[in-house]
């Protein structure tokens, strides 16, 4: 009851500071980058929500967000993350500063990072091809591509860095509670190149690999995966 009760006082602070700003004839994304500026955290979060939900319209407030993305409150960082997110391709001068925030020891942002960078979309393929290069992470791995894939043919770019990591996944330990299993890891990349289509015909020699392999030949969903994906990339309806 009484985390409730300081949700809704801080939706309602959100909110007065935002009818303030408005009644002194500011724009509705003007009052929320104010509000991004407040000393009060409560204050800052609310108004990252704020600019989430107007989407592409808060376009003015990118800056803004992006320096809300180093604020010292976790909160405030994920939010405005998520905020960058809703923008979209818009949001394209934000991409260094979200590929800044993968390094987050907080799941939660490293994960709100990722998923703006999948919704800036091509913009953001390089940097997400980089990162999906250089992370041994299996959970921020497999991330990565689910969010390249999700892309489709715009992440073409991110083929050779995807073909890269099936021929070197991530170590997973073998007792790995709560991370990505190494079939997870590989199946996630296998669907992102499937879903890039003909783009990835490179990918398949190596996928065949995969499926030539004992343990994971054993694994129905991933050889459901596999063997669809390489209907796609070859240009077959799966």
């Amino acid at each position: 009851m009484l985390q409730s009760g300081l949700v809704l006082s801080t939706l309602a602070l959100g909110c007065l500071t935002a009818h303030l700003a408005l009644a002194q004839g500011e724009s509705e994304v003007a009052a929320y980058i104010k509000g991004l500026a407040s000393p009060d955290p409560d204050v800052r979060r609310q108004s990252a929500l704020a600019l989430e939900k107007l989407g592409p319209q808060a376009k003015p407030a990118v800056a803004a967000l992006r320096v809300a993305l180093k604020d010292p409150d976790q909160f405030v960082r994920r939010f405005a993350a998520r905020a960058l997110g809703a923008i979209g391709p818009d949001a394209a001068a934000a991409v260094p500063d979200l590929i800044s925030l993968l390094s987050s020891p907080q799941r939660e942002e490293a994960e709100a990072a990722v998923s703006a960078l999948g919704k800036i979309g091509k913009p953001a393929v390089k940097a997400l091809s980089q990162a999906l290069e250089s992370t041994q992470d299996p959970l921020l791995l497999r991330t990565l591509a689910k969010t390249l894939g999700s892309l489709g043919s715009e992440a073409a770019p991110a083929v050779p860095a995807l073909v890269q990591r099936l021929k070197n996944p991530p170590k997973v330990p073998a007792k790995a509670d709560g991370l990505a299993t190494r079939v997870e890891v590989l199946a996630a990349i296998v669907e992102a190149l499937g879903n890039i289509g003909p783009a990835a015909k490179e990918a398949v020699g190596e996928i065949k690999n995969l499926l030539a392999d004992k343990l994971l030949a054993k694994n129905k969903d991933f050889r459901a995966i596999a063997n669809t994906a390489i209907k796609k990339i070859s240009g077959k309806s799966p």
